[in-house]
């Protein structure tokens, strides 16, 4: 007969492994890098998308619908902005961006993201972020969490994979087999 016994990890290691866990969350600058290769991303598609479209149909993209920022061009690159970000962490949980910087969109309960969450935190929350010059990005950088406004209404986190799995392991019980016979 087998019993198994689960072992955690020793306490000598427990100071490193605090460590381990704070530092799974992503900071301001590798964000706003993945941040920037997202909007190279979103510029080309744009082009790829809207320009052989306008020529295609005819449109004016400056035309405009009561005030210059309702243009076809304006509401379309919105709709490839939004879209992107929603999509991409919906089916992937990253950006091109933040896979290129190893990271990804988690949620703070630990639970898979939820659809409403993903809208949540890449629509309303993206747009509120938006405001005065995207300045309320730099929440993150005080944020004990290193949580934007966007990740606060959605409760998620952005978190460097890597390390995520290194945390998983050094928390994770191991298991050992004792036979008694």
């Amino acid at each position: 007969m087998m019993n198994e016994k689960v072992i955690y990890p020793s306490s000598s290691v427990e100071g490193y492994e605090r460590d381990i866990v704070n530092s799974t969350h992503a900071g301001f600058g590798v964000r706003l890098v993945a941040y920037l290769v997202d909007g190279i991303v979103i510029g080309s598609l744009k082009g790829i998308i809207l320009n052989p479209l306008a020529k295609l149909s005819d449109w004016d993209l400056s035309a405009y619908y009561l005030a210059p920022i309702f243009s076809i061009a304006n509401i379309t690159t919105a709709l490839i902005y939004f879209l992107y970000f929603i999509m991409m962490t919906w089916f992937f949980r990253a950006t091109l961006g933040k896979m290129l910087m190893g990271l990804k969109v988690v949620s703070t309960s630990g639970r898979h993201l939820t659809f409403l969450q993903v809208f949540t935190r890449e629509w309303p929350g993206r747009y509120i972020s938006g405001f005065l010059g995207n300045l309320l990005y730099l929440v993150v950088l005080f944020n004990p969490a290193k949580q934007g406004i966007h990740d606060m209404l959605s409760d998620t986190v952005v978190i460097h994979e890597r390390q995520e799995r290194l945390r998983d392991r050094l928390t994770a019980p191991v298991m050992k087999q004792n036979s008694s016979f």
